[in-house]
Parts: structure tokens; sequence; C-alpha cells
């Protein structure tokens, strides 16, 4: 998480959460708290070691910064299922970037 948060923090706003936790608890990946929250103009990305999830946190086309960072979630999260399971899976809704571009 650090050397992402030294590249993304180039380009983008970042904050870091550090989300606690104890010794004596029982968790999968309870070393993996580290979560950043990187904001572009209309979307903030919130990343941590296993998954990214992405929000448009105003109304509007993508902007060229927007779109920066959507590619690089999917440079560096490039799963489409939020688990390894195949039944369950994550569809992108459609967008409309300044430049014209749709997803």
């Amino acid at each position: 998480m650090d050397a992402l948060e030294e590249r993304v923090s180039r380009e983008f706003q970042v904050s870091r959460r550090e989300y606690p936790g104890s010794e004596e608890e029982i968790a999968l990946f309870k070393n993996e708290r580290t979560e950043l929250v990187v904001k572009a103009d209309r979307l903030v990305a919130h990343m941590n070691a296993r998954r990214a999830n992405l929000t448009q946190v105003e109304e509007g086309a993508f902007t060229a910064r927007d779109m920066a960072l959507r590619a690089l979630v999917f440079e560096h999260y490039p799963h489409s299922r939020p688990s390894p399971f195949p039944w369950s899976f994550s569809v992108e809704p459609k967008f409309q970037a300044e430049n014209g571009e749709e997803g």
C-alpha cells in the first residue's frame, strides 16, 4: 500500500485510513487493514490490499482526472468479481466522460 500511495499521491488527493484491530482477534487479513482514499474530481476510490471500490461523488461527466483514476484502479485490480467464487460478480454502471467516451 505504501508504494501505491506514493504513486497515486503525485496526481490525486490521498488520505490513509488505518482500521483498528487487536492481537486476540481471529481474522484472515488482520495485517492488511490499511485503506487509501483517493480523490479525483468526481470519483473517489477506496483501495486496500485486496480490492478497490469506485464511487462517483458528484453528478456529471467524468473528467480526464477521473478517467485516469479509473484506469489506475483497473490496472492494479484486474479482477471483475469481489471474491474468487464464480457466483459473485460486479458490474460497472454506464458513465460518460467529458471527452465523449462512454462506458
